[in-house]
């Protein structure tokens, strides 16, 4: 778990300006959406301010208050696309904090309802790497690379599907996923460089 949040928290790093405007252009991508209908629900609209209040709380670190926040969201507007994404930003926190049982369960309840790419893509591989049954933690990362449009991202969780096969001492099989990618550039070099050895020295 502990290396695994380290390679969660360097791909934020490196990524940091990338995510930070996809978050504002979640919030903002709304709000334009929404002062043009007049079609739209005001549960719907009040559970958006809401949400883009906790993620400006997220954002900052402060994530006792945004944690209350997103927990409101969830109780006090189920049912909405906010709510489901509270439960997000909540599994994400919980997968963070080593909740392990109250992240499977928001995640579970929250990935098929994401509308992002992004999210819906974090959301399966924290999925993964909580499942213990490797069938089941592989068809959770097919799932992962599907719902990413980046290769970078796709070569990432790639990398990732070979740990797994690692883990279960399958050499030819980590191997084949290793030889199948192509690096754009050097993210992930190293991580990709570190796990090939890894299987090669698998007996």
């Amino acid at each position: 778990m502990e290396n695994y949040l380290k390679q969660i928290s360097a791909y934020y790093k490196d990524n940091k300006r990338t995510i930070n405007i996809f978050l504002v252009s979640v919030v903002v991508g709304f709000v334009s959406g929404v002062i043009w209908t007049s079609l739209v629900d005001k549960k719907e609209l009040e559970a958006h301010e809401q949400l883009s209040n906790s993620l400006v709380h997220l954002e900052r670190g402060d994530f006792d208050n945004s944690e209350l926040q997103l927990s409101m969201i969830v109780e006090d507007y189920s049912g909405t696309k906010s709510a489901d994404h509270a439960k997000f930003y909540l599994g994400r926190i919980a997968f963070i904090n080593n909740d392990t049982d109250k992240a499977s369960k928001l995640l579970k309840e929250s990935v098929k309802n994401l509308e992002y790419p992004n999210l819906k893509t974090e959301a399966y591989i924290m999925l993964a790497h909580m499942e213990t049954d490797s069938k089941k933690a592989m068809r959770l990362l097919n799932s992962a690379q599907k719902a990413t449009i980046s290769q970078t991202e796709k070569n990432y969780i790639s990398i990732l599907k070979a740990k797994r096969m690692i883990n279960d001492n399958n050499k030819e099989g980590a191997l084949e996923i290793l030889d199948a990618i192509e690096l754009e550039n050097n993210a992930y070099k190293e991580m990709f460089e570190h796990t090939y050895g890894m299987a090669s020295a698998l007996n």
